[in-house]
């Protein structure tokens, strides 16, 4: 419980502020170094099999790249990380755009990320929409002024996030039409 608070606080956050939480977070009861060891440990054994991507993740991307609309990857992962995790997933031809959370000096929940994205991009936060699964990242994308969907994953949406009016969905093709990005027709790839 309190180690979950601790842990779902690091959710979004790039390597940097997740390293200056967690050490606060353990207070000096277990070694960083240690705990790191093991993290890096345990998620290696997770994705052995494979990297699981969201469901409807291939619909969206293909129909986006039908409608020639262009988007990127936003990610509090390093660059070089997340580029391999999307190879590995299949799906790194999609992507032109990755901006990782080592290229901006401050972590989601600040917008600085998603504002770089819409700068590489050449197109106004305002008119962009951010796919978010975690806190940290729905506030970083509402902070950049973007139309923001929550696809919840490891935590409901708290009462206070809620607040902030984004749109909430159950998966990506649903929130992509909720907020009209894609059309109501029914997509043929349901991975």
């Amino acid at each position: 419980p309190e180690d979950d608070a601790l842990f779902m606080s690091l959710v979004g956050t790039n390597n940097r502020h997740g390293r200056t939480i967690l050490q606060a977070g353990l207070n000096g009861d277990v070694p960083l170094a240690k705990f790191e060891a093991h993290w890096a440990e345990t998620c290696t054994a997770a994705i052995a099999n494979g990297i699981p991507v969201k469901a409807g993740v291939h619909d969206l991307l293909t129909q986006l790249t039908a409608q020639n609309t262009p988007f990127a990857i936003a990610t509090s992962s390093n660059t070089q990380k997340a580029w391999k995790h999307l190879s590995e997933s299949g799906i790194d031809h999609h992507f032109d755009t990755l901006i990782g959370g080592d290229q901006v000096q401050n972590s989601k929940p600040a917008p600085d990320i998603y504002l770089q994205a819409a700068a590489t991009l050449k197109i106004a936060p305002q008119d962009c929409a951010a796919f978010e699964d975690s806190e940290n990242g729905v506030r970083a994308a509402h902070a950049a002024g973007m139309i923001t969907v929550q696809i919840p994953d490891l935590k409901h949406p708290s009462d206070t996030l809620q607040k902030l009016n984004h749109t909430i969905a159950s998966d990506l093709i649903t929130g992509a039409r909720q907020i009209n990005l894609i059309p109501m027709t029914r997509c043929s790839d349901a991975r």
